[in-house]
């Protein structure tokens, strides 16, 4: 667990009450050590947790519950030895102090900066391309490739292991699969119905199913460049040249295509607002705070031995 965030970046989580029934706060639920465990000593515990914690408090409330507990002792019997008042320990206490002060800085002028609905609308305009999307119809011509996970998480590892399983299935070549989805593209373009080429060619159950439609592609959206760069060169009703992927090639057809609505984008552009005005204030700030070396001797000297110089006696005191 990680009690330096608990101690110096506490937030506010979910606690006890708004999970379970209420309950008595001067309830005894457990006992530490000889002394009495309250609900409303619990409560107040989760309010510290990050969601990490939570989590681990409700696999093994038993483990979390001890170990916060020594924690406090801990710091209480620190406190009573007023450790905090020697070096190293004050020094190291005056560092943390300052980081945390700092990155209350920092997060206050990210999270207070305004942001009008006139800016929002601007922002909005300017970055419309960002914010496109695109839905579709495909047909999908396995071929016997190479399947690799995109990342470790289990929804790649999952999506992989589905693509491996279609490979499998697949004994066409990548050359026999190009040479169908081509003739399947002419068909199209020549007026054939593709619902129809759908059912009969399309090796993707989901998109079959549902007569070829995949959903909306979005600029922003996990696919990969190549796929998304010919979907949005697309006009409504045109057919795609075959897309190639590593384990299949995508006919596409685009339905429609147009910007994400406001009341989707609305808190996202709000934060892309807040990033922009962050970099240009931490920009300014930096430039502000360059330090002028004025004795370069004094740095080097510093620089190779890791320390400062001894300060000199002061002729005036």
């Amino acid at each position: 667990m990680h009690w330096k965030q608990i101690l110096l970046f506490a937030t506010v989580s979910i606690s006890l009450s708004a999970q379970a029934p209420a309950a008595d706060p001067q309830k005894v639920v457990a006992t530490i050590a000889g002394k009495d465990i309250t609900v409303a000593d619990v409560q107040k515990m989760t309010t510290m947790f990050s969601a990490q914690d939570l989590q681990q408090y409700q696999q093994n409330p038993q483990f979390v519950l001890s170990q916060f507990f020594l924690f406090l002792h801990l710091a209480e019997e620190g406190d009573k030895l007023k450790l905090l008042e020697r070096s190293p320990y004050k020094e190291q206490y005056e560092g943390l102090k300052l980081q945390l002060e700092r990155n209350a800085r920092v997060n206050e002028e990210n999270n207070t900066y305004p942001v009008s609905p006139e800016m929002i609308d601007s922002y909005y305009k300017e970055h419309g391309a960002q914010y496109e999307q695109a839905k579709i119809k495909v047909i999908y011509i396995a071929y016997a490739g190479q399947v690799a996970p995109k990342g470790t998480d289990p929804a790649s590892v999952a999506a992989a292991a589905k693509a491996a399983v279609a490979v499998g299935l697949s004994k066409r070549s990548e050359t026999d699969a190009q040479t169908l989805a081509s003739d399947i593209v002419k068909q199209l373009r020549g007026g054939a119905d593709f619902v129809t080429l759908v059912k009969q060619y399309s090796e993707d159950a989901a998109s079959k199913a549902a007569d070829g439609d995949f959903g909306v592609i979005k600029a922003v959206s996990e696919y990969p460049a190549e796929l998304k760069t010919a979907v949005f060169a697309l006009k409504p009703g045109e057919i795609s040249d075959p897309i190639r992927q590593p384990t299949a090639f995508y006919i596409v057809r685009l339905e429609e295509k147009g910007p994400q609505p406001m009341a989707e984008l609305r808190e996202r552009i709000i934060q892309a607002i807040r990033n922009d005005h962050m970099n240009q204030w931490m920009k300014d700030m930096n430039a502000s705070y360059q330090a002028v070396i004025k004795d370069p001797d004094f740095f080097k000297s510093s620089a190779a031995s890791g320390v400062p110089p001894a300060l000199a006696p002061n002729p005036k005191q």
